[in-house]
């Protein structure tokens, strides 16, 4: 079983959950694993992938702390012990 871990915001909006566990089996890309994420919670549609279907500018997504922008962006391949965590902008000085 995956997980996936939201902050901030991310996770006020799914009502304080931490960590989503998705399942995926290796060799799944993290974007069919977000749109499994978003399927499970609705509330989150538009906040990590646009209608465009890439991730929205201001969001980060990391593979056990790298950022997909630096892999193969949504096309990134998971193993079965990947953790992904989705962070939402930061505000504040």
């Amino acid at each position: 079983m995956g997980v996936i871990r939201l902050y901030a915001t991310l996770r006020a909006r799914v009502g304080g959950e931490r960590d989503v566990e998705v399942g995926w089996r290796p060799g799944t890309s993290v974007g069919e694993v977000i749109r499994e994420l978003v399927t499970r919670k609705p509330e989150l549609e538009g906040y990590i992938v646009g209608a465009d279907g890439c991730v929205v500018p201001y969001v980060s997504v990391f593979i056990d702390g790298r950022d997909i922008r630096y892999l193969d962006g949504l096309a990134t391949l998971l193993a079965d012990s990947d953790e992904i965590a989705i962070f939402p902008p930061v505000a504040g000085g």
